[in-house]
Protein backbone atom coordinates (compact mmCIF):
# COMPACT_ATOMS: atom_id res chain seq x y z
CA UNK A 1 0.00 0.00 0.00
CA UNK A 2 1.60 3.50 -0.89
CA UNK A 3 1.92 6.10 1.33
CA UNK A 4 -1.10 8.12 -0.03
CA UNK A 5 -3.25 5.21 0.05
CA UNK A 6 -2.17 4.47 4.28
CA UNK A 7 -3.04 8.07 4.99
CA UNK A 8 -6.35 7.98 3.31
CA UNK A 9 -7.24 4.90 5.40
CA UNK A 10 -6.33 7.02 8.42
CA UNK A 11 -8.55 9.42 7.32
CA UNK A 12 -11.68 7.09 7.24
CA UNK A 13 -10.75 5.90 10.59
CA UNK A 14 -10.22 8.98 11.75
CA UNK A 15 -13.85 10.59 10.20
CA UNK A 16 -15.95 7.67 12.00
CA UNK A 17 -13.94 8.32 15.40
CA UNK A 18 -14.28 11.91 15.03
CA UNK A 19 -18.82 11.37 14.10
CA UNK A 20 -18.55 8.84 17.09
CA UNK A 21 -17.07 11.65 19.35
CA UNK A 22 -19.79 14.15 17.95
CA UNK A 23 -22.52 12.29 18.43
CA UNK A 24 -21.10 11.54 22.39
CA UNK A 25 -20.66 14.75 22.75
CA UNK A 26 -23.89 16.06 21.24
CA UNK A 27 -25.63 13.52 23.47
CA UNK A 28 -24.05 14.76 26.96
CA UNK A 29 -25.04 18.50 25.70
CA UNK A 30 -21.69 19.52 24.98
CA UNK A 31 -22.82 21.19 21.93
CA UNK A 32 -20.26 23.26 20.79
CA UNK A 33 -17.86 20.86 21.33
CA UNK A 34 -20.15 18.58 19.12
CA UNK A 35 -20.55 21.19 16.24
CA UNK A 36 -16.81 21.08 15.63
CA UNK A 37 -16.44 17.83 16.26
CA UNK A 38 -19.07 17.17 13.24
CA UNK A 39 -17.43 19.40 10.82
CA UNK A 40 -13.90 17.82 11.41
CA UNK A 41 -15.37 14.05 11.01
CA UNK A 42 -16.81 15.58 7.71
CA UNK A 43 -13.17 17.31 6.78
CA UNK A 44 -11.52 14.07 8.11
CA UNK A 45 -13.98 11.86 4.90
CA UNK A 46 -12.82 14.68 2.43
CA UNK A 47 -9.50 14.01 3.34
CA UNK A 48 -9.90 10.81 2.06
CA UNK A 49 -10.93 11.68 -1.48
CA UNK A 50 -7.91 14.52 -1.63
CA UNK A 51 -5.00 11.61 -0.40
CA UNK A 52 -6.76 9.02 -3.00
CA UNK A 53 -6.32 11.71 -6.01
CA UNK A 54 -3.40 13.09 -4.42
CA UNK A 55 -5.09 16.54 -4.37
CA UNK A 56 -3.13 19.04 -1.90
CA UNK A 57 -5.09 22.06 -0.67
CA UNK A 58 -4.21 24.83 1.48
CA UNK A 59 -6.72 26.02 3.53
CA UNK A 60 -10.36 25.63 3.76
CA UNK A 61 -10.69 27.45 0.46
CA UNK A 62 -8.77 24.93 -1.62
CA UNK A 63 -10.72 22.19 0.21
CA UNK A 64 -14.05 23.97 -0.24
CA UNK A 65 -12.87 24.04 -3.99
CA UNK A 66 -12.10 20.23 -4.48
CA UNK A 67 -15.30 19.52 -3.09
CA UNK A 68 -17.11 21.45 -5.20
CA UNK A 69 -15.04 19.73 -8.09
CA UNK A 70 -16.32 16.01 -6.64
CA UNK A 71 -19.69 16.72 -5.39
CA UNK A 72 -21.35 19.75 -6.58
CA UNK A 73 -22.56 23.65 -5.41
CA UNK A 74 -24.87 22.39 -3.26
CA UNK A 75 -22.61 20.41 -1.03
CA UNK A 76 -19.48 22.67 -1.14
CA UNK A 77 -22.38 25.27 0.10
CA UNK A 78 -23.69 23.03 2.80
CA UNK A 79 -20.16 22.59 4.05
CA UNK A 80 -19.06 25.70 4.28
CA UNK A 81 -22.28 26.90 6.33
CA UNK A 82 -21.10 23.76 8.70
CA UNK A 83 -17.82 25.18 8.63
CA UNK A 84 -18.84 28.55 9.38
CA UNK A 85 -20.86 27.22 12.69
CA UNK A 86 -17.78 24.87 13.40
CA UNK A 87 -15.89 28.37 13.86
CA UNK A 88 -18.71 30.35 15.81
CA UNK A 89 -18.74 27.10 18.14
CA UNK A 90 -15.03 27.28 18.63
CA UNK A 91 -13.97 30.90 18.69
CA UNK A 92 -17.29 33.42 18.94
CA UNK A 93 -18.85 34.19 21.61
CA UNK A 94 -22.04 32.31 20.60
CA UNK A 95 -22.80 29.32 22.75
CA UNK A 96 -24.93 26.67 20.63
CA UNK A 97 -28.04 25.31 22.34
CA UNK A 98 -29.67 22.05 22.06
CA UNK A 99 -32.54 22.79 19.80
CA UNK A 100 -29.47 24.32 17.40
CA UNK A 101 -27.04 21.60 17.84
CA UNK A 102 -29.94 19.16 17.21
CA UNK A 103 -30.50 20.66 13.52
CA UNK A 104 -26.60 21.35 12.82
CA UNK A 105 -25.84 17.43 13.33
CA UNK A 106 -28.38 16.55 11.26
CA UNK A 107 -27.26 18.62 8.17
CA UNK A 108 -23.64 17.16 9.02
CA UNK A 109 -24.90 13.60 9.24
CA UNK A 110 -26.59 13.74 5.62
CA UNK A 111 -23.44 15.61 4.38
CA UNK A 112 -21.08 12.57 6.15
CA UNK A 113 -23.27 10.23 4.35
CA UNK A 114 -23.19 11.89 0.62
CA UNK A 115 -18.93 11.81 1.33
CA UNK A 116 -18.63 8.58 2.85
CA UNK A 117 -20.76 6.83 -0.07
CA UNK A 118 -17.79 8.73 -2.80
CA UNK A 119 -15.24 7.71 -0.33
CA UNK A 120 -15.99 3.82 -0.47
CA UNK A 121 -16.65 3.61 -4.02
CA UNK A 122 -12.93 4.92 -4.32
CA UNK A 123 -11.45 2.90 -1.63
CA UNK A 124 -12.81 -0.37 -3.38
CA UNK A 125 -11.48 0.67 -6.22
CA UNK A 126 -7.54 0.29 -4.78
CA UNK A 127 -9.00 -3.06 -3.38
CA UNK A 128 -9.45 -1.66 0.10
CA UNK A 129 -12.21 -3.58 2.32
CA UNK A 130 -13.54 -0.49 4.01
CA UNK A 131 -15.09 -3.26 6.74
CA UNK A 132 -11.66 -4.29 7.75
CA UNK A 133 -10.43 0.01 8.56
Amino acid sequence: MNNYVEKACMFFRKAHILLEEAEKDLKIGCYNKAISAFYFAIESLANVLFMIKKQRTRGFGGRLSLIRNFFGIKVSIEIKKLHELREKADHREIIFDKNQALKIAEQARKLFAIIRKRVITELEKLGINVNEL
